[in-house]
């Protein structure tokens, strides 16, 4: 997360002007999908393909990738695959299409960047020096059966998170709709981060995370593992809003830089503010914002637990589930967190900041019947000197600048010095529906 008033990224959140920046793209300045591959994607074996592609469909019409695979084959199965490249094979594909990618280990960075259904059989794609495992710039997706490791930046992303890419998102606009992730690994990527204000990635700061839905709606990530990143599972407003989407069924740890599920707004226009008293006067849904997402039935446990810079603090660097505003302009709002587990994290179980001066929206969240087991186990400065400091265990904690409202209901909350910290600019509908176990305070209003 954002601590102080600083432009650097730390933690859970990013603010960069090189993001923001990304929000004069969204017009017909765009390609369209189809366009040129940024520079980092590569396409090993794809000339040899090309021009065999009558061969290569089973009767559904289905491409076939295999690392024994040549382009006299017929195509029909994993036996007989006519593809080396994944990428390829997607470039081969029809929109609509499958590409089924066999056992094997891949060392590409895959785009798609047509409507496509791309299945992986027990396919690893090492993306050692290479930027993303797989990159998504399209509507209607579904990629799932892959581990994805080693990549300077994101196992998996949606969207783009670099103003060098932006050519790459539709020229209809830059929101992805209906993207679907599910039974990934992504593990061991964000390989760029160097805690350095220069990272070798395109994502400023952290990297971006296993798992990343930049600008996404009505898009899922489930039933994934994503371990051992900077961020687990990431999703943000950077240029475009971020909503309803679903993130379910997902075991997320040990991701120790950063949190394990983070939903931070990065906008600088999600909210309009009086630039005096720093009160939101309205929201605009239509130019950004991290809202009406669903986070459930996950397991968020040992995330963050790596020590914050001194300048912010101290502490953990990480929530096992965050939602976060990162400065004057960012919304994180109705949002709904349910049924998750969370232990273990160097911040709390769950953490929601909207920090100094104020600015940003963190109202109408909905966090209820979670399990929250010893977390903050690193502390929390929040925006550091002078602002609050909860260093003892906490399962759910949070603050905002501003006055926000929400629900928190129906957790069990255990093993814990503070059950619940609140700042006394938050009022929080069910609090005494929480269930407490060798918890010392309940609650804290601090």
């Amino acid at each position: 997360m954002i601590r102080g008033r600083t432009s650097r990224v730390v933690a859970c959140c990013a603010v960069s002007t090189l993001v923001f920046g990304l929000v004069a793209i969204a017009g017909p300045a765009m390609a369209d999908s189809g366009g040129s591959r940024n520079q980092g994607h590569s396409s090993d074996g794809g000339d040899s393909d090309h021009g065999h592609h009558h061969h290569d469909r089973d009767h559904n019409g289905t491409l076939f990738v295999s690392p024994q695979g040549s382009p006299t084959n017929s195509g029909w199965s994993c036996d007989s695959a006519t593809f080396t490249s994944i990428n390829a094979a997607v470039t081969a594909a029809p929109a609509g299409g499958t590409v089924v990618v066999c056992a094997g280990t891949y060392k590409e960075d895959v785009l798609v960047n047509k409507s496509l259904t791309l299945t992986g059989q027990n396919a690893i794609i090492d993306a050692t020096g290479l930027e993303n495992g797989i990159q998504v710039v399209a509507s209607d997706v579904w990629v799932n059966g892959f581990t994805t490791e080693n990549a300077n930046g994101e196992g998996v992303l949606a969207g783009v998170d670099a103003l060098t890419d932006a050519a790459l998102l539709p020229a209809a606009g830059p929101v992805l709709s209906n993207v679907n992730i599910a039974d990934v690994t992504a593990i061991n990527n964000d390989k760029g981060f160097n805690g350095t204000e220069t990272p070798n990635c395109k994502y400023p700061g952290d990297c971006g995370g296993g798992v990343h839905l930049n600008g996404t709606t009505h898009s899922s990530v489930k039933d994934s593992t994503v371990n051992g990143n900077a961020d687990g599972i990431l999703l943000t407003d950077d240029y475009a809003p971020n909503s309803y989407n679903l993130v379910e069924g997902n075991v997320v740890d040990d991701n120790l830089s950063e949190c394990g599920i983070v939903l931070p707004s990065h906008s600088t226009g999600a909210v309009t503010f009086d630039p005096g008293t720093f009160q939101v006067t309205a929201v605009n849904p239509t130019v950004g914002g991290v809202y009406g997402n669903v986070v459930r039935d996950n397991i968020a446990d040992g995330n963050g637990t790596d020590k914050a810079p001194p300048q912010f603090g101290g502490g953990g660097s990480g929530s096992g589930i965050g939602l976060f505003g990162s400065g004057p302009g960012s919304a994180v709002y109705n949002n709904v967190v349910v049924d998750n587990e969370a232990s273990g994290n160097g911040l709390a179980g769950l953490a929601m900041h909207a920090h100094l001066p104020g600015g940003e929206d963190i109202g109408g969240n909905v966090i209820v019947h979670n399990d929250f087991g010893t977390n903050n186990v690193g502390g929390d400065a929040f925006d550091g000197p002078p602002g609050p400091i909860d260093f003892q265990t906490t399962g759910i904690a949070i603050y905002s600048a501003v006055p926000a409202n929400m629900v928190i209901s129906h957790n069990n909350i255990h093993d814990d010095m503070i059950g619940i910290w609140l700042s006394t600019t938050i009022t929080a509908q069910g609090l005494n529906h929480n269930h407490d176990t060798n918890v010392t305070t309940p609650v804290v209003t601090g």
